[in-house]
């Protein structure tokens, strides 16, 4: 089997749109579609999977951040984020094929390190190891009790993608990670106002309470005075006439 084959069915769809020919290749090839991926809300974004063969193979799509983008979940909003192909029967795995030029998931680690080459690095936690193909990471477990293979999965690492998970990451931190990617343009609603007591630290200090009929007080005042500039003539005559 030709490399230009194998990386077509594998490689080549990581990061690639759902409604992509090479997407859509490997949905035919699997007799599958996109009405079979279903679709979830994730961390921010709206998060879809597709599980072919009981879980043997997975892929996984993310939702592109399209201003006003539609509500409705077609194929052309969703990026491939990985695919992972798990050790499972020898059955399966003959309907996998190869994964790259000659290895297949029955193989033994060591015959992944000869086909990816040596160039990787080791995660003793999680005892896989991992490798650089462009924009794609590579991710071959070994099985706990053998040197054989547990899973290859293969991760998109373009700069969109990882814009996304960005983007994904920071809203599943905030407040607006109850919403949607869609509805990131809509403003948030207003807040009803309420007026919170506040409490002073004064001490020993005299409190002087203002009467309950303060507004009413001032404007008699103020009705006093421009009476008295009205009556001045009539009031000075009084009190002249009180001191003769």
């Amino acid at each position: 089997m030709s490399h230009d084959h194998l990386s077509q069915d594998y490689l080549s769809i990581i990061g690639r749109s759902a409604d992509s020919p090479e997407v859509q290749q490997f949905f035919q090839r699997f007799n599958a579609s996109w009405n079979d991926v279903i679709s979830y809300e994730g961390q921010g974004v709206t998060e879809a999977s597709l599980e072919i063969f009981d879980s043997v193979i997975e892929l996984e799509f993310i939702k592109k951040l399209s201003p006003k983008s539609s509500v409705t979940n077609q194929a052309d909003d969703f990026i491939v984020r990985n695919l992972t192909l798990v050790n499972h029967t020898a059955e399966v795995n003959e309907k996998i094929g190869d994964v790259e030029d000659t290895l297949r998931l029955s193989d033994t680690i060591y015959k992944a390190i000869e086909v990816f080459g040596k160039d990787y690095q080791y995660l003793q936690q999680k005892e896989s190891y991992c490798w650089r193909k462009d924009d794609v990471l590579i991710e071959v477990g070994q099985d706990r009790t053998s040197d054989k293979i547990s899973h290859i999965t293969f991760t998109a690492d373009s700069l969109d993608v990882r814009a996304i998970q960005d983007v994904a990451e920071s809203l599943s931190n905030s407040p607006l990670s109850e919403q949607t990617a869609e509805n990131l343009g809509v403003e948030p609603p207003d807040l009803p106002y309420e007026d919170e007591p506040v409490s002073l630290d004064y001490k020993d200090e005299e409190v002087v309470e203002r009467a309950s009929g303060g507004r009413f007080s001032i404007f008699v005042v103020i009705a006093a005075v421009i009476a008295a500039l009205l009556f001045y003539d009539e009031i000075a005559q009084y009190f002249m006439q009180l001191f003769k």
